[in-house]
């Protein structure tokens, strides 16, 4: 009976420690090196909702993350994907307002990226003239991993 009762206290205090934690769980090795997706909000006066959805060239999704975005909370930086995945399309909707840009490839001065970092995006959440929201997308160059900490 004790033995029973040691492993119920091992198997409770597990569920226990690893509660809130279910991303990491088969999230693979925290080390491994990564992209990054950083939100940020142009206009702090405006609170948008943004989705953001980066996807391979076969349509599956890579990295997919909502946002309200507003002067209290005005980005959203280094959010990982593994930088074994493939990135080819990045899909913004704000405030219900779709685009779709593809990833930064050869063609942007500052890709490749030098070794050991990888392509990253940073977008801008904007207004255009007319006042319906707009996106600039730009590229950087980061050495991060998966647990969002410099390798």
């Amino acid at each position: 009976m004790q033995r029973r009762e040691l492993l119920g206290s091992v198997g409770a205090i597990s569920t226990v420690g690893l509660a809130g934690c279910s991303s990491v769980i088969g999230s693979g090795d925290p080390a491994e090196r990564a992209h990054t997706v950083s939100v940020y909000l142009g206009d702090r006066e405006l609170t948008r909702e943004v989705t953001v959805t980066v996807t391979s060239e076969g349509g599956s999704t890579l990295f997919k993350s909502e946002y309200t975005l507003s002067n209290s909370n005005e980005a959203d930086e280094d959010a990982t994907f593994p930088a074994s995945d493939e990135p080819d399309t990045v899909v913004v909707t704000v405030d219900g307002t779709r685009f779709e840009r593809d990833w930064p490839g050869f063609e942007h001065p500052d890709l490749p990226c030098d070794d050991p970092n990888h392509a990253g995006i940073e977008i801008w959440i904007e207004e255009s003239d007319g006042g319906s929201p707009a996106i600039r997308l730009e590229v950087n160059c980061q050495s991060v991993t998966m647990d969002g900490q410099p390798a």
